[in-house]
């Protein structure tokens, strides 16, 4: 299943995805130039298309973390400066947000109560999941994503070392990387039209 999965939410990705990105820097500083760089060089070592859902990305050094909307804004927190790989994690990350809203099938409210069905004991206070309940029920869908995305990049004992040792949404990423959820969370993606695109009835 999780082989179908990742050529599936690749063909989703690739039917709605743009070529290339537009990236910004909000104040031009030695950190955001830097971020920036590292973004275009990720675009040349690895073929990000199938995963660009937005194409317009900004970098602000004032930003505290990396968020999706309006605009998809990295930070320039050390991790990302550091390490590519964590860099790329982070963008993969926003644009699966993106994926969600803009693609996901059904309302928020059913998003959220088809995860919880599967996932009852949500832990949600922080640095476990994002400080809220339905949040973190969200971030369930999106961390796996993310996981899958980055499983296909830079394979799948390498975006667990990744993703174990990120110091938020900690028990969410738990989850994600335990295979034995896999299939319960393939089902959630397939039912919500998130992996499985034109080919989902």
């Amino acid at each position: 299943m999780y082989s179908k999965i990742l050529t599936t939410f690749f063909l989703i990705f690739s039917f709605h995805a743009v070529a290339g990105v537009s990236i910004t820097t909000v104040s031009k500083t030695k950190n955001e130039l830097k971020i920036k760089s590292s973004l275009e060089s990720l675009q040349e070592k690895y073929d990000l298309t199938p995963w660009i859902i937005t194409d317009v990305i900004e970098v602000d050094e004032k930003a505290r973390m990396p968020r999706s909307h309006p605009v998809l804004t990295m930070s320039t927190k050390d991790e990302y400066l550091k390490s590519d790989i964590k860099l790329l994690s982070s963008f993969l990350h926003e644009q699966s947000h993106w994926h969600v809203i803009k693609n996901g099938r059904g309302s928020k409210s059913e998003f959220r109560a088809a995860i919880k069905a599967n996932f009852p004991n949500v832990q949600f206070e922080r640095p476990l999941g994002s400080g809220t309940e339905g949040g973190t029920l969200s971030h369930i869908i999106v961390c796996y994503l993310e996981y899958v995305a980055l499983s296909e990049l830079i394979g799948k004992e390498k975006a667990i070392q990744n993703l174990s040792t990120n110091d938020y949404y900690t028990w969410v990423y738990q989850t994600i990387i335990n295979s034995e959820n896999h299939d319960k969370l393939d089902r959630l993606v397939q039912k919500f039209g998130l992996g499985f695109g034109v080919n989902n009835s």
